[in-house]
């Protein structure tokens, strides 16, 4: 008994998290219907954990529930732009300058290897959202002050949809992957030389930048 509870509660977490991080990704863009049903049949499962998983999904605001039928992905609004990056703002530049002295140059490197890669087509989207998540973390992990560590991973966790929401538009993508990628090497330059204040002004530029982004992407 306790054990067909165990592979049961799995199952919906499985369904969960897959759900989850389709969203966040934007591969179920804004206002995609997501019929149970058909979702079941995707993931070869019964309806049963994918209405939980939509259910769940409602509470984090990700999805709005239609009686009978199943679930549309909810829209990005400048509101929730706006406090992304108003968030983004108040925690990562101070993040950065205290990690400044303790980021190992071999992973400054490291990071710049992979960003001089993604400039050799053909463009992999995969990496480039990986190589865009290492570094902002590299700009935080480093710290013992466990709190804003996990308060700023929330935030990125949250937030990931609307942070690559301008790269998922055709006509804005090679712009700002460009854009996107020279902020990065000024960042990582600046990460070499040791310097605290300009790290903080690359960062906070670099964030106002991505709001910006974002804000033309929605408008379009």
């Amino acid at each position: 008994m306790v054990k067909k509870k165990i592979v049961t509660l799995s199952m919906r977490e499985q369904m969960y998290e897959a759900l989850h991080d389709l969203i966040l990704n934007n591969t179920y863009g804004p206002a995609t219907v997501l019929q149970i049903d058909r979702l079941a049949e995707e993931f070869g499962v019964s309806a049963t954990p994918v209405r939980e998983a939509l259910v769940r999904l409602e509470a984090d605001g990700l999805v709005t529930l239609v009686p009978n039928k199943g679930a549309v992905v909810t829209d990005i609004t400048e509101e929730n732009i706006g406090n992304n990056w108003e968030m983004r703002r108040l925690l990562e530049p101070y993040a950065a300058v205290q990690s400044v002295a303790l980021i190992p140059l071999e992973e400054i490197e490291e990071i710049q290897r992979e960003i001089d890669a993604l400039r050799k087509p053909p463009f992999d989207n995969e990496r480039y959202v990986a190589c865009d998540t290492r570094l902002h973390e590299m700009l935080f992990r480093h710290l013992t002050n466990e709190f804003l560590v996990d308060t700023i991973r929330r935030v990125h966790r949250m937030s990931t949809r609307i942070r690559y929401f301008p790269e998922g538009s055709n006509s804005m993508h090679e712009q700002t992957v460009n854009e996107v990628l020279g902020e990065h090497d000024a960042i990582l330059e600046a990460l070499r030389a040791r310097d605290p204040m300009r790290i903080k002004d690359l960062v906070y530029a670099h964030l106002l930048n991505g709001e910006k982004r974002a804000m033309s992407a929605l408008r379009s």
